[in-house]
C-alpha cells in the first residue's frame, strides 16, 4: 500500500531550498541598509539668526548645539573665495586626501568628530566626483551648495560662509536633502 500522506524528498529539498534563498536574501538586505545607515548620519541644522548648528555629526553618533563662534571659526585662506574653498574640499575628499578635507571642516564639525573617523566616513562614501550647483552671495553671507557623487546616490552640501574683514570665516557645512 502506497503512503498518500508524505510528500516526495525532491519536493522537501526543493522547498528548503528556496527558503534558505530568501532568508539569505533578507540578511543580505538587512546588512545592506544597516551599513548604507550608518554612512548617511551627517546632519544638522543651522538657525540662520544665531548661527547655531544642531544635530548629528558623522559615524561617531556626537549630539549637541555648538554655537558659531567667529574667534573659533575656521577661516577661508587669504584671497581664497569661498566657492573656491569647497572646490579645494571636494578635490581633496575624490583624491583621498581626507586630511585637507577635515582641516576645512567648520569647527563644529571638528570638534564632533576625529579625522580618523572622518577619513573612515568618507572612504565608506566613496566620492567619485562633485559639481558647484549655486553660489549664492547675501549680504555678509556666502551660500555655497555642491553636490557630491558616490555609490549610494547623490548628496547635496550647503557651505555657508560669513565675511571677516577682507577674508571669510566657515560658518557651517550642512546636508539640506536629508530633511534639513
Amino acid at each position: 500500500m502506497e503512503d498518500s500522506t508524505g510528500t516526495p524528498n525532491s519536493s522537501n529539498r526543493s522547498v528548503v531550498m528556496v527558503l534558505v534563498v530568501i532568508v539569505a536574501l533578507l540578511a543580505a538586505a538587512v546588512a545592506y541598509f544597516a551599513f548604507a545607515g550608518t554612512n548617511k548620519t551627517d546632519s544638522a541644522t543651522s538657525d540662520s539668526t544665531t548661527g547655531e548648528v544642531t544635530g548629528t555629526t558623522g559615524m561617531t553618533g556626537t549630539t549637541g548645539t555648538t554655537p558659531f563662534d567667529p574667534a573659533t571659526a575656521t577661516k577661508v585662506p587669504e584671497g581664497e573665495t569661498p566657492e573656491q574653498y569647497v572646490t579645494v574640499y571636494f578635490d581633496a575628499v575624490v583624491a583621498g586626501d581626507y586630511q585637507t578635507a577635515y582641516d576645512r571642516l567648520p569647527a563644529d564639525k571638528k570638534a564632533a568628530q576625529d579625522e580618523a573617523s572622518f577619513a573612515e566616513q568618507l572612504t565608506g562614501y566613496g566620492v567619485t566626483s562633485f559639481r558647484i550647483d549655486q553660489v549664492v552671495e547675501e549680504g555678509e553671507e556666502t551660500k555655497v551648495t555642491a553636490t557630491a557623487t558616490m555609490p549610494g546616490g547623490d548628496f547635496q552640501y550647503l557651505w555657508t560662509f560669513v565675511k571677516d574683514g577682507d577674508g571669510w570665516l566657515v560658518k557651517s557645512r550642512t546636508l539640506p536633502g536629508m530633511g534639513q
